[in-house]
């Protein structure tokens, strides 16, 4: 079985679409349909239900997208672990984080990191906090970086405090806030993260507790649209300190619940399922350091209550 049908499987799978899928593997609509029919002949089996423009999984397709991943993380780990051997200075890194985190934190930190290892290709994938665990344990990424997460497959390193922040504009009544607690939100338009980023979890959660009810006026997918927003004094955005507000006429304070931080612990994490190259490894060993003296919204931590450290984690 050739491992390139598997990967066009795949990738016709993930997009929906034969035509995004093409462009996505580099080759035309009409030679992709050809080696997806190809394994489906050698299967004996239909993979997809063809109509229209968009195509869907058969139940034939949804029971062996599984098991495709698995073969084609597998044949990437024996690539990679034989490159290791080589040396373990070259080979093709892949780490996920959300945008903000690879903005503040993975950006500035990978100068360091290549300096050393020319022969390192840093691949970085984005997606939202608590999906990252899943691209983590699908193969997809060799690390992740984001609130620590749960599942007996993950070992994780605890890296910094993260806080989630009120963002008001400079005429708002919070602008001059060293903090805010989450009750005083009730009467608030809320430009909230959609569901799927651990800051709305999070902050979700804590009005759960408080009985609060957000009077949502957006939710966004960009942390960066909320703060625009916050700036022209359309409401209170609540982000992840990692978000940056460079050049943002803004004012941002750490949200408490009856005095204590909302927050969490970012961290770095992989699947102990899988090899993890020497250069993967040093990774994570050089980052810890790095975040011992540098992490994203540190400011804040002489503003707010201290967020405990997980017992998880090394």
């Amino acid at each position: 079985m050739d491992l390139r049908h598997l990967r066009y499987f795949a990738a016709v799978a993930e997009a929906g679409a034969f035509s995004g899928a093409a462009a996505r593997v580099g080759i035309t609509q009409p030679a992709l349909s050809r080696q997806v029919h190809d394994l489906e002949t050698e299967l004996g089996v239909a993979l997809f239900e063809r109509g229209g423009r968009h195509v869907r999984l058969t139940a034939y397709g949804e029971a062996l997208l599984p098991r495709c991943r698995d073969v084609l993380a597998a044949a990437a780990a024996l690539g990679e672990h034989a490159r290791a051997m080589r040396g373990g200075q070259v080979g093709i890194l892949r780490v996920c984080a959300t945008p903000q985190t690879i903005q503040s934190l993975v950006a500035p930190f990978l100068v360091r990191y290549l300096k050393s290892r020319p022969g390192v290709e840093v691949r970085l994938l984005e997606e939202a906090g608590l999906r990252l665990p899943g691209v983590v344990e699908r193969g997809d990424a060799h690390l992740g970086i984001g609130i620590l997460p749960a599942g007996p497959n993950l070992e994780a390193r605890p890296l910094f405090a993260g806080r989630v922040l009120a963002v008001v504009s400079r005429t708002h009544r919070f602008r001059r806030r060293p903090s805010v607690e989450v009750t005083e939100l009730r009467a608030e338009p809320m430009l909230l993260l959609r569901r799927g980023f651990g800051t709305r979890d999070v902050f979700d959660g804590a009005c759960r507790m408080a009985g609060v009810r957000p009077r949502i006026a957006l939710e966004s997918g960009d942390p960066q649209s909320l703060v625009a927003l916050a700036e022209a004094n359309r409401g209170v955005a609540i982000v992840p300190s990692t978000v940056l507000f460079s050049g943002r006429r803004v004012h941002a304070a750490p949200l408490l619940d009856s005095g204590r931080s909302l927050g969490f612990w970012g961290s770095i994490f992989w699947d102990a399922r899988r090899h993890l190259p020497p250069y993967a490894a040093a990774f994570v060993e050089e980052m810890a350091a790095y975040t011992r003296h540098t992490y994203p919204g540190q400011e804040y931590d002489r503003r707010a209550p201290p967020i405990p450290r997980p017992d998880r984690g090394r």
